[in-house]
């Protein structure tokens, strides 16, 4: 007679020498380039119930070919270890590691379920009724995930309702004047766009029952913030002062004008990869970055840090590659070419376009971080609207005014001048 499979739930700790009936419902790879390389899989046996199962790379080799998301097996002889890593994908108290001695066996076993999603309500995660820990759905997406949602809107033809479903995302905890998150984990999560399941065409179907806007949709309200409300959101408001003696991480806005280009302890630019864009110690050659990218070679992006003043406060900003590209009109790689045509073929050289930013007066949103003393733009704004706001909302600021100085009448173009206190410049109206 057959042994009967043992059951998910039942497993407690107490043995390993155990037979589970299973369907793999979730594979994936954690490869470190040149180190090592294991699988990871969520299995779930005929209860529904589902636990995480590690096969690590002295057992991959022989199995990594016949582990295959969607099919059933049966398993016996684990090592059974308690789950409690820092995120985790299932809620199971413990998970099961391949050993010398595990069996694996193809089974055709058409009963077992296939993936059940676990949604999780928008409200139960801002209300804080969730485990600290416990991968589940998110409505962030960073990195390749964000360039795979961007790719398929640039793809689509029409209007139609987009829904996403995200798997083994995290939830971060709100810390100072951040608000409770959810992102992306950094393997194990999975994007879908409106994909042909079962879940997604029936929120498609209630969603046209209920039009957007009047449910309880926040993409949908989030989507009709004005550029100012984006800007201040998750902000708190601060003077150049205030800014200097923050001792938290936080995010703030403020208004400044850029008076002088930094050249203290870093480059007007680095070479990165082109995936995480961390910094790359290759210049030419092709390389593997630790992110698992292929390079064929590194990318050059803008690290601009820049000294700015208000009122005769002053501190530093740094301003990344997207800013300091908009700022100057202009992208790493243009700016570079044109230095070395001048003759000027050392990386490190500052290039004349840089003086582009010297005198621009704006609304600035920063990340403050302490802990590295420095304080990173993540926004900025030259809407004389936007900037007044900015400087309402700052204590001890006077608001801007504009004030046309020439205008002629033959040209499209005219000059107006910008003042906040001591502070004044001079911008082309287009």
């Amino acid at each position: 007679m057959a042994c009967v499979a043992d059951k998910i739930k039942l497993i407690d700790g107490s043995r390993e020498a155990f037979k589970l009936s299973v369907r793999i419902t979730d594979l994936w790879f954690i490869r470190i380039p040149e180190k090592s390389e294991q699988v990871e899989m969520v299995v779930v046996d005929s209860d529904g119930d589902e636990i995480h199962v590690v096969c690590k790379q002295d057992q991959l080799k022989s199995r990594k070919a016949n582990l295959k998301e969607n099919l059933t097996y049966v398993m016996h002889n684990f090592k059974v270890m308690k789950n409690d890593g820092k995120f985790r994908v299932c809620d199971h108290e413990y998970k099961l590691c391949f050993t010398g001695v595990t069996v694996v066996r193809q089974s055709d076993m058409e009963h077992l379920l296939f993936r059940k999603f676990r949604f999780v309500d928008f409200s139960s995660v801002i209300a804080g009724h969730f485990q600290i820990g416990l991968l589940v759905l998110s409505c962030t997406l960073w990195e390749n995930y964000c360039l795979q949602f961007l790719s398929y809107l640039n793809d689509i033809e029409d209007e139609r309702l987009v829904v996403i479903l995200l798997t083994y995302a995290r939830i971060k905890e709100a810390q100072g004047s951040y608000l409770l998150s959810v992102s992306n984990s950094f393997k194990a999560f999975k994007l879908m766009i409106n994909n042909l399941v079962l879940e997604i065409q029936e929120f498609r179907e209630r969603s046209v029952l209920t039009p957007i806007g009047q449910g309880s949709s926040q993409v949908s309200r989030s989507s009709q913030l004005s550029s100012k409300d984006v800007f201040l959101s998750k902000a708190e408001e601060k003077n150049i002062s205030q800014i200097n003696a923050t001792s938290e991480e936080i995010v703030c806005v403020s208004v400044a004008k850029i008076t002088t280009m930094v050249m203290d302890n870093y480059s007007w630019c680095y070479l990165a990869c082109g995936q995480c864009y961390k910094k790359a110690d290759i210049e030419t050659v092709s390389f593997t970055c630790p992110c698992g990218k292929d390079n064929d070679q590194p990318l050059l992006r803008y690290r601009v840090e820049v000294m700015v003043n208000h009122q005769g406060e002053q501190t530093k900003f740094f301003i990344w590659d997207r800013e300091c590209a908009q700022l100057i009109g202009q992208s790493t790689d243009e700016v570079n070419r044109l230095k070395i045509e001048d003759g000027d073929v050392d990386l490190n050289a500052s290039p004349q376009a840089l003086d582009r930013l010297l005198g621009c007066f704006l609304a600035f949103k920063v990340k403050v971080q302490p802990r590295f003393r420095n304080f990173v733009v993540l926004k900025y704004s030259d809407e004389s609207d936007l900037i007044n706001v900015v400087l309402d909302m700052i204590p001890d600021s006077e608001v801007v005014f504009c004030q046309i100085i020439s205008k002629d009448k033959n040209t499209a173009s005219s000059k107006f001048s910008l003042c906040c206190g001591d502070d004044k410049v001079e911008l082309p109206l287009l």
